[in-house]
């Protein structure tokens, strides 16, 4: 027998509101995706693993991605099959290896590919900073895109040659950011 005082509850079911997709264009070959997630419930109150779960199982995060193309989608996590995308696959980094890692994807030199301008670049940081304010966790998907023909997870899959995933847990504004950087 154990005694309920020490059970940790969990809400059975989390507010997860979709409270808009922004697209931006990085230049002809990329683009940035933002989707931004509200909950009614304070983040800073549920473990975010807890969080991330719920987030995949409610599939709020499904949709098809090539670079011209954002449609959720159910069953569909970008160039993976939903169902093999796991809370676990999802890596806690640190703020500095966050923007490091941000800004070594979008200046990275790519074959037959231009480099982002740097205006539209300082304009895709501006708005990164400002979803990071205050107490922030950043998470980073660890999952690789597989280019050998019969491993792609799904026919469009084979229209991206690189994907980027990160989700900004704001605990100030308790919001989620999901930031999704494809490249053709």
């Amino acid at each position: 027998m154990t005694n309920k005082k020490n059970i940790i509850a969990f809400p059975d079911n989390l507010n997860v509101k979709l409270s808009g997709i922004d697209t931006m264009r990085l230049h002809e070959h990329g683009q940035a995706i933002f989707v931004h997630l509200t909950f009614d419930e304070k983040l800073n109150s549920i473990h975010s693993s807890f969080l991330i779960k719920h987030i995949l199982e409610k599939g709020m995060l499904d949709f098809q991605l090539t670079d011209f193309m954002f449609n959720r989608a159910k069953g569909f996590h970008g160039p993976f099959k939903s169902k093999l995308i796991k809370d676990t696959d999802f890596n806690k980094i640190d703020e500095h290896n966050f923007f490091e890692s941000i800004y070594r994807i979008i200046s990275q030199d790519r074959k037959d590919t231009p480099n982002i301008a740097d205006d539209r670049k300082n304009t895709f940081m501006e708005k990164i900073e400002l979803m990071t304010k205050k107490e922030t966790d950043f998470y980073i998907l660890r999952k690789e895109l597989l280019n050998e023909p019969k491993k792609f997870e799904h026919e469009w899959s084979h229209a991206l040659t690189e994907y980027h995933e990160f989700l900004i847990l704001n605990y100030s504004s308790n919001n989620i950011f999901c930031l999704f950087l494809a490249y053709d």
